[in-house]
């Protein structure tokens, strides 16, 4: 934060982009993109209003006229870097209207050629390199790009160059431009058709979720109206690496908060309240001007029962610095009964998502934990989003263990920091994709596997060592129940959403494993298929998987029919709780709306004898129980799969 003579508060709402994103440095190692980004940056703050930073996030004319000429250079020249082995003609194509600035620096000039997909109208421009390095430059330093331009490379001469990205271009993947080739690799916006002259050239095609990563300025200079201070707040609560038996607390403070300490003992016990220290770090937001740094703490406990409730409290060890005492659950071992809320993208609408969270809260007061689908937020990098998340979460997830996925909202401009910031999750995932956005659990008698569906659609690699580590802890696992939980569907209730790489490399994990319900974002309406088996509908859930797509906050799109929906619904914010229980070899699933009504329910049996339930805890009456039929707890040689009638305002596919 900076103030002027005249005490005024100014700011830069930078996004502190990452190497990965920017490049590492321009074509004569001088200036590096993402220097350039946070020297402009901070120069503007210096002597720009908070008024005059908002304006210029949708003005780059202006931003480029801040610019000294080696920013501008280092900006034109070190944000994409890859090389080539002979003379290379090098095409860009940018929507028309939205033709990066350094093009005429770089030598491009337009052509009479023209691409055509749901963007619109697409312009290409053309130079060409001799043999060695080359170097282009940003999407762009406002807001206003509705795409991310797109590279062909061709030889000036005879033979297919070979063109080796770069490190640090993890943004891009090189493919083979013909046919319908979609614009990004994260999103299906396939061209009308390649010019006949770019057909069989290499085509460096990029996320459509980094065309606003270079911005200079965001869309705002903000200000959080949930300012941290120095008692607990924004707790989210996890399982360990031994989910029955540790817990792992992290809050927020502000940041002269220093140490991080739980105090907690068995709810069943006045005596043996201990208290465990942890760890924690400062997170820095500059575009929020009246909140910047907060810490983030962090409390491993172990030494825990399954299946038990403890009460805790967080703080700093002081005598004034603690919060309130709450309540929070172990996992259940796995001759427990296990219950847990699942939700589809929040992301907008906070103020009605609440109130979904109370009813949820009112009707299932016996919850284990709660599993969230990915899009927690709308805007992952800029933190009044988290704020108020977590201001409408407080009375769910400072008493239920919540396990999250990452979606493409945490992901936008730089990648998921604040959705990292935010979260500690389990550490088990595959080598070579970041910690804790791919891990495994058991509860129950279940195994829950997490993953990144997002570099999976982005990058085949990141599908294929997802699938590998699916497949081998899926082997290890001894529980009953299968569990798969990402973000983007397999089987979308939009098609122009499509997946493919999701179904060829996890579905036949999932069809080797008999993986049960696979939960899911994304789409925002309820769907959930037909049991499928190697993309066909199966004869019941003892032969194939039920995959599911739902959505808690406000956010819709009508699904459009599908063959393989046996339920679909629009318009609809629902929570859904799923139930199993040992002794009876079932799984129970109930969706509901707002208000409590059941919009879709089904029951699956496993064949084989029941665990014998030991230490059950009571379950409290639920109204949820009383608005389902009793179910018959005689054993079946098969799975059974029972939806109930579908409401009228429900059409089925």
């Amino acid at each position: 934060m900076l103030r002027d003579g005249a005490g005024r508060i100014l700011a830069v709402a930078i996004i502190a982009a990452t190497t990965a994103v920017l490049g590492r440095t321009t074509t004569d190692d001088h200036l590096s993109a993402r220097e350039a980004i946070r020297r402009a940056g901070i120069r503007l703050g210096g002597f720009e209003s908070e008024r005059h930073l908002t304006a210029m996030a949708t003005r780059e004319a202006d931003l480029l006229a801040r610019l000294d000429p080696d920013e501008r250079s280092a900006l034109g020249s070190g944000y994409l870097r890859f090389r080539v082995d002979r003379p290379a003609i090098v095409d860009v194509a940018a929507p028309e209207g939205s033709a990066p600035f350094w093009l005429a620096d770089r030598g491009f000039r337009e052509t009479e050629r023209s691409l055509t997909n749901r963007d619109g109208r697409w312009k290409v421009f053309r130079r060409s390199f001799d043999p060695g390095p080359i170097g282009l430059g940003v999407n762009g330093l406002d807001r206003t790009r509705p795409a991310h331009y797109v590279v062909f490379v061709r030889s000036a001469g005879a033979g297919q160059p070979v063109v080796s990205l770069d490190e640090g271009a993890e943004t891009w993947r090189m493919i083979v431009a013909e046919g319908s080739v979609s614009a990004a690799r994260d999103l299906v916006r396939p061209f009308e058709a390649i010019p006949d002259d770019l057909v069989g050239a290499w085509m460096l095609q990029p996320r459509h979720d980094a065309r606003h990563s270079t911005t200079l300025v965001t869309g705002r200079a903000w200000k959080t109206h949930d300012i941290s201070t120095h008692k607990p707040d924004q707790v989210a609560i996890s399982f360990g690496d031994r989910p029955g038996k540790e817990l792992v607390f992290t809050w927020r403070t502000s940041a002269s908060v220093v140490r991080s300490v739980v105090r907690i003992g068995s709810i069943d016990e006045e005596s043996g309240i201990r208290e465990v220290a942890g760890d924690s770090v400062v997170v820095e937001t500059a575009s929020v001007l009246n909140d910047p740094l907060i810490r983030r703490h962090r409390v491993a406990v172990g030494g825990l029962r399954p299946g038990q409730a403890y009460r805790y409290a967080l703080g700093d060890g002081s005598a004034s610095g603690w919060g309130r005492w709450q309540t929070i659950r172990t996992a259940p071992d796995r001759n427990q009964p296990l219950r847990f809320l699942y939700l589809g993208d929040a992301q907008t609408g906070f103020e009605r998502w609440g109130k979904l969270l109370d009813s949820a809260r009112k009707q299932e007061p016996n919850l284990d934990f709660v599993v969230l689908a990915g899009d927690i937020v709308d805007r992952g990098n800029e933190r009044t989003n988290w704020d108020h998340f977590f201001l409408r979460a407080a009375g769910l997830l400072d008493r239920l263990a919540v396990m999250p996925c990452v979606g493409n909202h945490e992901y936008l401009d730089i990648g998921p920091r604040l959705y990292r910031a935010s979260f500690e999750l389990p550490r088990n995932g595959p080598p070579g994709i970041d910690p804790e956005l791919c891990y495994a659990f058991e509860a129950g008698d279940a195994i829950f596997t997490v993953m990144d569906s997002n570099l999976a659609v982005w990058d085949a690699n990141a599908a294929k060592l997802q699938a590998r580590w699916l497949d081998e802890t899926l082997a290890r696992s001894t529980a009953r129940w299968k569990i798969a939980i990402f973000h983007h569907p397999v089987y979308p209730s939009h098609p122009w959403r499509d997946m493919p790489a999701l179904r060829d490399y996890w579905v036949p994990v999932f069809d080797r494993h008999h993986v049960d319900l696979v939960l899911q974002g994304h789409d925002h309406s309820y769907q959930r298929t037909y049991p499928m088996r190697n993309h066909r509908t199966a004869s019941g859930p003892d032969r194939g998987t039920i995959y599911l797509i739902a959505v808690s906050g406000d956010k819709y799109v009508d699904p459009a029919h599908r063959e393989m929906a046996e339920v679909e619904l629009g318009r609809t914010s629902t929570y859904q709780v799923i139930e199993i229980d040992p002794a009876t070899n079932q799984l129970c699933y109930r969706a509901r709306d707002a208000s409590g009504k059941t919009i879709d329910a089904f029951e699956i049996e496993k064949p084989g004898a029941p665990v014998i339930a030991k230490d059950q805890r009571p379950a409290p009456a639920s109204p949820l129980d009383r608005n389902v039929s009793p179910v018959s707890t005689a054993q079946d040689t098969r799975s059974r799969s029972r939806p109930l009638p579908t409401p009228s305002d429900s059409p089925r596919g």
